[in-house]
């Protein structure tokens, strides 16, 4: 894809607009400089998540994912975020610190999470929040390939290898399955499309407001009985994005309003 225009905006699932399917459900990994790059050190991030995790096959780092709607069941979907929407976490970093070293330095990254998917679990049918970054998956422990074991975005159901990076357009309709007696884990990282990367911080805040208040409602029942209105829900998602435009800009030294 070329560059868009200075005036186009990056799409958001709360915006109030259908996603207008202007990317490709996945992108051509053999376009991006960084997929070399991680997949030469793929038994890096192998080696050290195996040596994390032991013979239990679980640490404490990993937690369920607290968007409790889009699983099959309750914690089948876990992760350990080494970076979520720019803002870094020092105890996995420490926890994981090879792992941190081959995705440190690439460019306008702005997630990075192992991730494991429980056996016989399902992430249910989603969009994401955004198309301002790319979203890649790559495989670290694959029990098994299709039907048993995958990835679908619309309709084109691809599976994960280890150690082999794909790129997938995260606004896009898309779920992923493990039916196997196994763990499934990958790692999965975000790297902002080129066009919207000065922008990073501010869809990051966005981005960050909404799920917030997302995870609110399904936790504190008070708030799902007496603030049920959407007038309401909506005033607190935009409180919400400005708690995290702050917050963001404080950590990163980000001030005078959208970074541009």
């Amino acid at each position: 894809y070329g560059a868009l225009s200075c005036d186009h905006l990056e799409w958001l699932s709360d915006d109030g607009v259908p996603y207008p399917h202007d990317q490709p459900n996945y992108y051509d990994p053999a376009r991006h400089a960084f997929v070399s790059r991680v997949e030469a050190q793929w038994t890096v991030i192998r080696d050290e998540l195996l040596a994390a995790i032991g013979e239990d096959r679980r640490i404490q780092e990993f937690k369920a994912y607290e968007d409790l709607e889009k699983t099959n069941k309750t914690a089948a979907w876990k992760t350990a975020g080494l970076m979520y929407w720019t803002m870094k976490s020092k105890k996995n970093i420490d926890k994981f610190p090879k792992t941190w070293d081959v995705f440190k330095d690439i460019p306008n990254l702005s997630s990075c999470s192992l991730h494991l998917l429980e056996p016989h679990g399902t992430i249910k049918e989603h969009i994401g929040d955004t198309d301002a970054m790319m979203r890649c998956h790559m495989g670290l422990i694959v029990p098994a390939g299709l039907p048993r074991c995958g990835f679908r975005v619309e309709h084109e159901s691809v599976a994960w290898e280890e150690g082999k990076v794909f790129i997938f357009n995260d606004a896009c309709a898309h779920t992923a399955w493990n039916n196997t007696e196994h763990d499934r884990y990958v790692i999965s990282f975000d790297i902002m499309r080129p066009e919207f990367a000065r922008r990073r911080f501010w869809v990051a805040a966005q981005v960050l407001g909404k799920i917030q208040i997302e995870v609110l409602y399904q936790h504190v029942p008070w708030l799902r009985k007496y603030a049920s209105a959407n007038w309401i829900r909506d005033l607190l998602i935009v409180g919400c994005k400005l708690f995290w435009r702050a917050k963001i800009a404080v950590r990163h030294h980000v001030f005078g309003g959208r970074p541009s």
